[in-house]
C-alpha cells in the first residue's frame, strides 16, 4: 500500500514539476481494489507531496485512513470509476496550453501529429459545472462515455484516464503537447492534418474503433 501511495504522490510531484498544474490545483487517483481508491489530498502543496498524505477512500466516499482530507473533487473520480471498470487511474490538472481550449470555441485538433491521435483519439468536452459538485462529476463521466480517455472541462481544466498511472499521465502530457502544437501551427498557417484513412489506421493500431 505504501508503494502505491508513493507512486500517486510521485505522479503528482511530476505533474507539478512539468508545469501541468499549480501548487494548489489538480488531483490524481488510483484504483487499488474493487471498492477502494487512493486519492491526493486537498489544500496540499502539489510539488512536495508524499505517501503519508495520500487518502484512501471507498467507492461510497468514506475516508478509510487517517490523514489529510481527500480532494474536494472526489465525486468526479468515483463517478468515473463506477462507470468505467477499465479505468485504473485518473489525472486531473490545469495544463496551461490545454486549458486554452477549455475557454475558447475552438476544437483541439489531435489530427496534426500521429502520436496525439493514436494516444488520445478525439478529446471529449464537458460543460462547465462548479468544482466538487455532483453536476460536475456526472457531466465529466457522461462526456467520457464508455471509451473516452480525455476530457476538456469547460472553463476549468483537463482530465485523462488510463489503465495505469503512467498511461493517464502520458495522456495528459500528450494533450498539452498537442495543444501547444495547435497554437503554434495556427500562428504559422498552412496546417496539414492526417486524413480520415490515416486516422483509422492509427485507431486500429492503438486498439480503438475510431
Amino acid at each position: 500500500m505504501i508503494a502505491q501511495k508513493q507512486s500517486v504522490a510521485d505522479c503528482m510531484n511530476r505533474l507539478y514539476t512539468r508545469g501541468l498544474t499549480t501548487t494548489s490545483g489538480g488531483n490524481i487517483s488510483l484504483r487499488i481494489s474493487g471498492d477502494r481508491i487512493l486519492l491526493t489530498p486537498s489544500a496540499t502543496d502539489k510539488g512536495a507531496m508524499n505517501a503519508g498524505q495520500i487518502a484512501e477512500i471507498g467507492m461510497d466516499g468514506t475516508h478509510h485512513a487517517p490523514g489529510p482530507k481527500p480532494s474536494g473533487e472526489r465525486m468526479m473520480h468515483l463517478e468515473i470509476y463506477k462507470r468505467r471498470p477499465d479505468v485504473q487511474a485518473i489525472v486531473h490538472a490545469h495544463p496551461p496550453m490545454g486549458s486554452v481550449f477549455t475557454v475558447c470555441d475552438v476544437q483541439l485538433n489531435t489530427r496534426l501529429i500521429a502520436e496525439s491521435y493514436a494516444i488520445l483519439g478525439e478529446p471529449a468536452v464537458a460543460p462547465y459545472a462548479l468544482t466538487g459538485t455532483g453536476e460536475l462529476a456526472v457531466g465529466v463521466a457522461d462526456s467520457l462515455g464508455e471509451t473516452g480517455v480525455c476530457v476538456l472541462m469547460k472553463n476549468h481544466g483537463v482530465l485523462t484516464v488510463g489503465r495505469s498511472l503512467i498511461e493517464a499521465f502520458d495522456r495528459m502530457e500528450v494533450l498539452e503537447n498537442a495543444a501547444r502544437i495547435n497554437l503554434h501551427a495556427r500562428l504559422l498557417g498552412g496546417m496539414h492534418q492526417l486524413t480520415d484513412e490515416q486516422c483509422a489506421e492509427l485507431a486500429a493500431w492503438a486498439g480503438r474503433h475510431g
